[in-house]
C-alpha cells in the first residue's frame, strides 16, 4: 500500500513538473519577439515620436513655426508641397529611414486625403498618425481648405507618417 502511494505521488509530481515546464516554454515563445517584429516596433515608435516632436501648436508673431506640422499644413497651397524647413526637420528626425507623409481631412461628409511626400513604401513599412487641429483663419490665403464651405472650422487633419528601412 505504501509503495502504491509513493508511486502515485511520483507520477503526480512528474506530471506537475511537466505542466510547469510546458507552461514556461510556451509563454517564453509568445513573449519573445522575432527580429523582424523588433525592427517594426522600433520604426513604429520612431514614427510616433517624430510626429510628436513636430507637433507644436505654439505661434510666434501670430504664425506657426515653419518646421512644425501646424506650420507645414497652414502654408499648404493647391500643389500640396510642404515648406523646405519642415522637410529638413522631418529628414533629420527620421534618418536613416525612408518615409511617406500623408494628410487626411473631412470634406463634405467624406474623408479626403493626399500624399504630401509621395514615396513608395516597402511591404515591411509601418506607420504612425497624429491629429492636428487648425483654425481656418490660421491657414494661408491660397490654402485649399480656407474658403471651402464643405470643410468645417476648425479643420481637423490626420497626418500619417509611414516609415521603412532603405
Amino acid at each position: 500500500m505504501k509503495a502504491q502511494a509513493f508511486t502515485l505521488e511520483g507520477v503526480m509530481a512528474s506530471l506537475l513538473l511537466l505542466i510547469v515546464v510546458y507552461t514556461f516554454f510556451q509563454s517564453s515563445l509568445v513573449i519573445s519577439p522575432m527580429w523582424s517584429e523588433l525592427s517594426d516596433a522600433q520604426l513604429r515608435l520612431l514614427a510616433q515620436d517624430t510626429l510628436k516632436i513636430l507637433d507644436n501648436p505654439d505661434k510666434v508673431d501670430g504664425n506657426y513655426i515653419n518646421a512644425t506640422l501646424q506650420g507645414m499644413i497652414s502654408q499648404l497651397n493647391s500643389s500640396f508641397e510642404p515648406n523646405p524647413e519642415f522637410l529638413y526637420a522631418l529628414d533629420r528626425v527620421t534618418f536613416p529611414a525612408d518615409y511617406r507623409l500623408e494628410l487626411y481631412w473631412v470634406e463634405g461628409g467624406g474623408i479626403n486625403g493626399t500624399a504630401i511626400v509621395d514615396n513608395d513604401p516597402t511591404p515591411e513599412a509601418v506607420g504612425g498618425s497624429r491629429f492636428v487641429v487648425i483654425e481656418k483663419d490660421d491657414l494661408s490665403s491660397d490654402s485649399p481648405f480656407k474658403n471651402n464651405p464643405e470643410i468645417s472650422d476648425p479643420v481637423v487633419f490626420e497626418v500619417r507618417l509611414i516609415l521603412w528601412r532603405p
